[in-house]
């Protein structure tokens, strides 16, 4: 019987893959390292796959303007 132990947080990495800066993220889909990062989303510069942004989740509306 073979056990495979896995890092904490790459069986959440698995199931919702995530761009987190500052970490070298590979793409799920090509394996490609270099990524365009924007607001909301940051897409694979080889095969334009979005990954949505791990800080974004955090971010709250603040309200309308005065």
């Amino acid at each position: 019987m073979d056990t495979c132990l896995l890092p904490a947080g790459s069986a959440l990495i698995a199931i919702n893959p995530q761009y987190y800066q500052g970490r070298k993220t590979p793409c799920p889909d090509c394996g490609g390292m270099q990524w365009i990062v924007g607001r909301v989303v940051a897409e694979c510069a080889y095969c334009d796959t979005p990954l949505p942004l791990a800080a974004s989740q955090h971010r709250t509306w603040l309200g309308g303007f005065s």
